[in-house]
């Protein structure tokens, strides 16, 4: 388990952490939210690259930086490092210095990528090098991985692969952080979100606890509508957007009743339709944004 306790890291007059409270699990854990939520900083706090500013971390109930608790901790940063003239194994070599590896495990992962073995990495393509590196992160032994943009330029036939090592890992008891731009290559795979925005925490828990607040509506106007017409009745737009004569309008409800707009704005049609479970994050993420600017 890991506990961050009003946590805080400033770069200049920008809080990339602010005031983080929060308790991670053992499981699968998408961490989300747009450029510059705090996410690599949050990562690069809970390995010891950086220093917080105030708060603390604990994992298991001990301080994150003491040694033997940071070598309980694997993060796979978005540029790992890789010398110029590295090969897979040299890679190996190199992390083998702060972690216990099964090289084994390494060698088979990169056999089931198809991944060459000889050449330098520096050589290898975006999605090849990451596919490496993942391979490598899923043969150390550690209780915590941090995996930040973890699925970036994947090809699918490898995500999958990959998502069933992340998987097994999780069955496992160990607690894997995973962020990702790419938001549907989490759906079906972590267990809870965490999505942060300006360095707070906007919203935690799964995908249901994500959507139970949201609600999705279609309709068709005799006139035409704009969002302010909806904020104006007191509702929170999460999305509004239309395509061809059909409007579509998600709303946060967080307890109030469903939107009663046929008097007011009198709706030819109006009718609540599914919320495709893939759309959920992403819509929390637009509505974190929305409130923010407002505030």
């Amino acid at each position: 388990m890991i506990e961050i306790r009003n946590l805080t890291k400033t770069f200049g007059e920008t809080k990339a952490v602010d005031n983080l409270s929060l308790t991670i699990n053992p499981g699968i854990v998408g961490l989300v939210g747009h450029n510059g939520a705090g996410k690599s900083t949050l990562f690069r706090l809970l390995s010891d690259v950086f220093t917080p500013d105030a708060g603390e971390i604990l994992v298991e109930g001990k301080p994150h930086n003491l040694p033997e608790t940071k070598a309980r901790v694997f993060f796979l940063s978005d540029d790992p490092y890789c010398g110029l003239t590295d090969n897979y194994k040299d890679v190996y070599r190199f992390y083998a210095n702060f972690y216990p590896i099964d090289f084994e495990k390494y060698v088979g992962l990169l056999d089931t990528l198809h991944l060459p073995k000889k050449g330098r990495v520096g050589n290898y393509s975006k999605g090849m090098k990451r596919q490496l590196f993942l391979a490598l992160s899923l043969s150390v032994e550690a209780d915590v991985y941090l995996l930040d943009e973890a699925f970036d330029g994947i090809d699918p036939l490898a995500l999958d692969l990959i998502k069933g090592e992340i998987i097994k890992l999780g069955e496992n008891g160990k607690t894997v952080i995973l962020s990702s731009h790419n938001i549907a290559s989490l759906e079906r795979l972590v267990d809870r979100f965490i999505l942060l925005y300006k360095g707070k925490l906007s919203k935690e828990g799964t995908d249901e606890d994500m959507g139970e607040s949201l609600v999705k509506y279609q309709g068709v106007f005799a006139n035409e509508v704009k969002e302010e017409d909806f904020t104006k009745l007191g509702l929170r737009v999460a999305s509004f957007k239309k395509v061809g004569s059909i409007y579509h309008v998600v709303f946060s409800l967080n307890g109030k009743e469903e939107p009663n707009i046929e008097e007011s704005l009198k709706p030819i049609l109006w009718e609540k339709v599914a919320i495709d479970p893939d759309e959920v994050i992403a819509l929390q993420m637009r509505l974190a944004e929305k409130e923010a600017d407002h505030e």
